[in-house]
This record gives C-alpha cells, structure tokens and sequence, in this order.
C-alpha cells in the first residue's frame, strides 16, 4: 500500500488530438541482416563524408576517394584529387545494365565537378567554376545527370547526340531554386525538395534546342504536424508515394500525382537520419543508431525488422537496386558520422525470409495441441494469507479463482507488494543493506521469507482442490513481487529450459521494491515467457512507468540456448535466442503497471455510477500509450476488453474507492497483456470482489496453442523453403532488370 499521491494530471494537448495508427511492431525481427558470404564492416581508416554503392562497388569520398568491393571488403584502389574536398557522388549512367557502376561523378567544396573511371582508377573529365559554391547533392534522372549547389542553382547535363550520355565537356543548363536544402531526391523526373516542413517538386527538362524549363509548384505541407524534414526516399514497386523523414519521428507520405501530402505516420520519437527503398521495404534509420524496416503497403505500417545497427547516429544510408543483376542480392550500405566503419546489411532479409516462409508452412513439420493457462495479477497490499479468512467472500476467493477453469495445465500467481513498501523495517533495510546491522538484516530477511512461504503453501492448497494434479513448476520474489507457477503433473516431463530473473527498477535499476520476475521455458517446441511487473507509482509519472517497461523488455534475462537438438527458429520468434522476453513465442504480462485515469476523480466518479466503462477508458493512460506513443513496449501485446470496473484504490474491508482525505481517483492499475499471434486465444478476462487489499485481483484464461516439431519433416520443409527463396530471388531480378529498361525508355 504504497504512498503514490500525486494530484498532477497529463493534460497537454497531445493527449486530446486525433488517436493515430501507429506501425505494428508485434513481429518485428531483431537479428541483424548480416550476409553470412559476404563482409560486414569495412573499416575506412580515414575521414569520409559521402558514399555510394554499385553493384560490386562502394565508393567512399572526402579528401581521397576509394573504391571497396563489397564482396571482399578489400580496398581495390583509390582516386587521386589533391587539394580537393568531395561533398557529393552519384554512379553515371550506363546505357547497358551491365556497363552500370562503371564512371562516377565527384562534386566538390568549391563547386567543381570531377569524372572518374572506377575500372581504371582515373580521372578522366574535370570542370571548374560550374557552381559559385559547394556542391550539396548530384542525382541521376535516366540519362541526365542533375547537380545542385548549397546557393540552390541546378546544373542539368543532358546527354549528347554521340554517345547518348551526359559529359563534363559539354555546355549544362542551369537554374536556380530554394536554397537551404535539407534533401532533394529525383521521382521519374520531377526533383522533389524538401526544407524545413515544406516539400517543393521541380520539373527539370533539357533540349538540345530550347533553354531548360521548370514547372514549380506551390511548396507542400504536411497534412498533420511534423518537424523539419530531413531526409526522403522512394519505394520502386510503390511509383505513386514519396517519403519524408522529420526530426520528431514522424514521416510524410505524398502522392506523386496529385502533389498532396496524403498521410503523416509517426513511427519514433527520435530523429530520423536517413531512409532508402529497398526492395520492397523502407528502411528509416535513427539518431539512436537504430534501423527499422517498414512494410509500408499494410495499414497500419508493419514493423518488419529493428536492430541497433551502430552505437552512433546514422548519417547516410546506400542502396542500390541494379546490384541485383550483378551480385544475386541487394547490399545496403550504413555509415555514422564518427566512426567511419561502413556496415554492409542483408537488403533483401534472406534469413527473416525464410524463417517467415517456414512459419507459413509450419503445418508440414509441426502437430498442435491446445492448451489452457489461468493467470491471476494481485497487488495483495501485504495482506497474508490469514486475512482471507476474515469474511466468507474472501476465504472463498482463491478457490473460487482456480475453479473459474476447467484444470488448466498452466496457474500463473503474480503478486506485488507482498510485504508493504512503505514499512520501513522492511524494505528500507533492503535498499541500504550496508548501512543496517546484520541483525536488523536477519530480521528483515526472516518476516519476507515468512510471507512468501506462507503464500507459496495457500496458493499449493488451493490448487490441490482442482481435479487434475499440479506440481510446483517454479517460484521467485523480488522484495514485494512474488511469483508461483503451478503446471500439470503429466506436463512436467514436456518442459525444459526453464529459467527464471528479476529487473529492479527503483530508484534508477538498484532497488527492487518496482521492477519484474520474467520466467521463460519451453513446452513441448513452443517458448513461453511470463512476467510479472510492479511499475512506477503516481498520478503523472507515465513517462517513469514508461521507462521502468522499456527496461524490463530490453534487459538481458537468460544466457539464452535451447540445447543441441533443436533450431533456435523453431523455438523463439524475431530472430532472437530466448534471452530476451520478445524471443519468446508465447508471452505474457501481468502485474501493478500502476497507468491510472486521466481525470480528476469526480467525473470519474459519476460515470462509474452511470456505468459508462467504455467512455472512462478513453481515459486510460495505458490505452492512451498504445494509441499515441510509438515507442511504448507494449505495443506488440494485446489485452482482452475490459468489462470490470477499476481495481484500485479501495478502502480495505468495503466496496468503497478511497474515502481518505487524498481521495484518489480510481484506476485500473492491475492488467494482464498477451503476445502470441495465432497461437494465444482469451477465453475470460474478470476481477475478484476481495477486500483484505486496496487492489482488487484480476485473472484472465487463456487457451495456448503449442507445438512439437517433426525433425525430418522440417528438413524437407527446409529444403522446399529454400526452392521459394531462389524463385524469389529469380523474380526479384526480373523486377529490377524491367523497371532499369522503363527508366531507359522513358528518359529517350
């Protein structure tokens, strides 16, 4: 029964603005696409500023440009320009797929333009004073090479009548357009141009014959608020959109036909770096180091992959579509701003592939069989055991809560505050151990045993009642949280890999009176994970409730592994080993999340007696987060509606919310959430009417699905599985050769 009074409320306008879909993260993949053929870091050893990828070749530039082979790592060479800083680079065109990757232009700090031959390592056109200052960005429009300068003039060069290719030597035209560019990207031949929260589309054309024409539209906005734009990019199977990143997270999606800004989707909180079209994903990068793949044709957004990428921001990312025809695959290229170590990802996600593959054909390898978990969440407020025999209703409960299932092979006990936070012979002895004498220590120690033991042989009484027998599959505690798993005797042989860990939250991760018990192992061939959490206290504190669940899904708990009989993709899901709580296929929640209602407690109040529940949740902080907060951790789970009203606060002994002088305002503290897709099904979500706590107790059941692998049948599966990925690599091929041949036609 902690002190958690705070009568501030979360107010701001945000929190009243129209609820948005956010991407859904719920199977996202956390394994890096690193190639397994393939280096994946090129360590530079000098300054770069720009790249760009061609087939079998990175070029990286700044003071001296080098030419990497991406299959090999190794420094083929490197291009000499004494005394010249390059600023920006783009691949020349070719007229042939296969002669792509072949010449490169150079821009440079004081507005020169350089040619190179990347088969012989020179230089073999140069022109000076084409631009009166620093060549920000070259971009490549079919046969047409487009370099811009930081004063916003455009230089077009356009290709000659002998060689069907643009040349240094001949005349551009040029024009001026908005200055201060933050990005510039070519769609088909429109220079879409974005700078602070507008988007500018310029029509460029060239002719032999006529002065270059632009058709300038009005600058676009937005449809929603967004920050500054920072970076653009498009997808090659979807001609219709252009993308924008901003530095609040948010990206803005506009149609190239009708010049609109036709959506806003906030994916992050943090800045966005950098973002390319790979295949048929965008990829976004963050000022966190972080890389996420988007399916971008779902609404919402699908969360294909997230990893940490680098330890630094990300400050360019490299693609390009016609390594395909060359390499087989499709290399995308990140680099940070510091570090100058190139890293070389998996573009076409031949490992996500698949294992999502073999997942969609599970029923060729796999047999099923359903089963129940009964999970019950309680802040017991350090009530014991014999309290619950103060009235019948409450003597009853437990009993009453293990019937409310036909034998579930699974009972989940999670409790918080099993000794009480605020009594300082207690807990205060736990956080500054160092600082009390070891009797008062023993003492301590001694009434928390007590309490745990004493619930620990109630929660074995009470299950002993139901029909089947049940064995204790395992129990842990972390100062005030408690948790007791009960499991079928019969089931007992067919678990493995159990392990157990605990999360201290308090007072920044080093006390334990918040915090979680994670437990995971394995049933049959499927990873269950149960954790019961206890998070930060107070009316306002979302963001440290929001943090303490941040750190309690991203901590490390298990050393991971599964044995040597099994595939780490048969057992855990999203690329993961089972050392983290997402790894596991089957995973639930539970606990005192402590996210409260945001009203003040006489409106609160009348539509409880009104019995308008639905409308009260649409002031619950925890809905809320899922709503509107894309960063939130729990995004990926779901929970069953909730039809009770709140558990908490009441005045022990009675049905009565707070009656003290705080008066605090009712809230659903107390909540189970679920993660399994197509494998966790909710069957009874509901609370209990005890009254020895000022939380009332919740339960919710679950049927499970699990599942067992036939090994030999998997092979075969495996190998069916590897036939779909080259016919996909096949098509993929296909697809870039045809869209390289309409970009030629188009630009004739």
């Amino acid at each position: 029964m902690e002190d958690d009074s705070d009568d501030n409320f979360v107010t701001s306008a945000e929190e009243t603005e129209r609820l948005s879909e956010y991407p859904d993260s719920s199977r996202a993949n956390r394994r890096p696409p690193i190639f397994r053929s393939m280096p994946h870091e090129i360590h530079c050893k000098y300054d770069v500023r720009v790249i760009s990828i061609s087939g079998e070749y990175i070029i990286t530039s700044s003071t001296v440009t080098k030419v990497w082979s991406v299959k090999t790592g190794d420094c083929i060479g490197h291009i000499g320009h004494p005394d010249l800083r390059i600023t920006a680079i783009a691949f020349k065109p070719s007229l042939q797929v296969e002669d792509e990757g072949s010449a490169i232009w150079l821009g440079t700090r004081d507005g020169g333009l350089l040619e190179a031959d990347i088969r012989t390592l020179k230089i073999v056109n140069k022109r000076t004073g084409v631009h009166n200052s620093m060549i920000k960005g070259i971009y490549r429009c079919g046969f047409e090479m487009w370099s811009l300068d930081e004063d916003g003039r455009i230089q077009i060069w356009g290709p000659d009548e002998r060689t069907g290719l643009p040349h240094l030597s001949d005349a551009p035209k040029s024009q001026r357009i908005q200055v201060a560019t933050a990005c510039a990207i070519v769609v088909n031949s429109y220079l879409w141009v974005g700078r602070g929260k507008q988007v500018t589309v310029y029509q460029p054309s060239y002719s032999q014959s006529e002065l270059v024409q632009f058709t300038v539209t009005r600058p676009l906005t937005a449809a929603k608020p967004a920050g500054d734009i920072t970076c653009a990019a498009v997808i090659a199977t979807d001609p219709e959109h252009v993308y924008f990143g901003h530095d609040d997270g948010k990206v803005s999606v506009y149609s190239r036909t009708k010049l609109t800004c036709v959506d806003v989707v906030s994916i992050s909180l943090y800045k966005i770096t950098a973002m390319a079209g790979v295949g048929n994903f965008l990829w976004v990068s963050f000022r966190t180091g972080m890389v996420y793949v988007y399916d971008v044709g779902q609404r919402p957004w699908i969360v294909m992959k997230d990893w940490k990428a680098h330890e630094n921001p990300i400050q360019s990312m490299a693609v390009d579509r016609t390594s395909i025809f060359k390499l087989g695959t499709l290399p995308v290229v990140t680099m940070t701003a510091t570090d100058n170590i190139l890293t070389i990802w998996d573009g076409m996600l031949k490992q996500d592939w698949l294992e999502l593959n073999m997942q969609e054909h599970e029923e060729e390898y796999c047999s099923f069989r359903t089963i129940q978990a009964l999970i019950c969440t309680w802040n017991v407020g350090a009530a014991k055991p014999a309290d619950l025999q103060q009235t019948s209703t409450d003597s009853k409960f437990l009993r009453k809560l293990v019937e409310s299932a036909d034998d579930p092979e699974i009972v989940v006990f999670g409790f918080q505050e099993l000794v009480e936070l605020d009594n300082k012979t207690v807990t205060a002895k736990s956080m500054f151990k160092h600082k009390k004498k070891h009797k008062d220590k023993a003492n301590a120690q001694q009434h928390m045993s007590h309490q745990y033991k004493a619930w620990q042989d109630r929660l074995t009484e009470a299950v002993s009642h139901l029909d089947s027998r049940y064995a204790l599959l395992l129990s842990d505690k972390l100062i005030g949280l408690y948790t007791c798993i009960f499991i079928k005797e019969r089931e007992k042989h067919e678990i493995s890999n159990l392990r157990s860990s605990t999360v201290k939250t308090g007072l920044g991760g080093l006390h334990g009176n918040k915090g979680a018990i994670i437990v995971r192992f394995t049933l049959d061939d499927s990873s269950l994970c149960f954790v019961n959490c206890h998070l930060a206290a107070g009316q306002s504190h979302v963001i440290p409730r929001n943090n303490d669940i941040a750190n309690i899904m991203e901590s490390k708990i298990t050393t991971g592994g599964i044995g040597s009989t099994a595939n780490l993709a048969d057992i855990y899901v999203g690329g993961g080993d089972g050392s983290m709580i997402l790894d596991h296929e089957i995973c639930f929640v539970n606990g005192d999340m402590n996210y409260r209602i945001n009203l003040h407690r006489v409106p609160v109040m009348k539509m409880l007696e009104k019995g308008e529940l639905d409308k009260l949740l649409e002031s619950d902080q925890l809905l809320t987060q899922l709503k509107k907060n894309p960063s939130f951790r729990l995004r990926p789970f779901s929970e069953s509606s909730i039809r009770f009203p709140p558990t908490y606060k009441y005045d022990i002994g009675t049905d009565t919310y707070d009656s003290s002088e705080k008066k605090r305002t009712p809230a659903w503290c107390d909540r189970i959430y679920y993660r399994g897709p197509g494998k966790v099904f909710p069957i009874e979500y509901r609370t209990y009417d005890v009254r020895v706590s000022d939380h009332r107790p919740v339960s919710g059941l679950y049927d499970i699905k699990v599942k067992t692998v036939d090994r030999e049948l998997r092979k075969e599966a495996m190998q069916m599985s590897i036939r779909r990925w080259e016919d996909f690599v096949q098509e993929s091929i296909q697809s870039a050769r045809l869209h390289f041949q309409e970009n030629e036609q188009r630009s004739r």
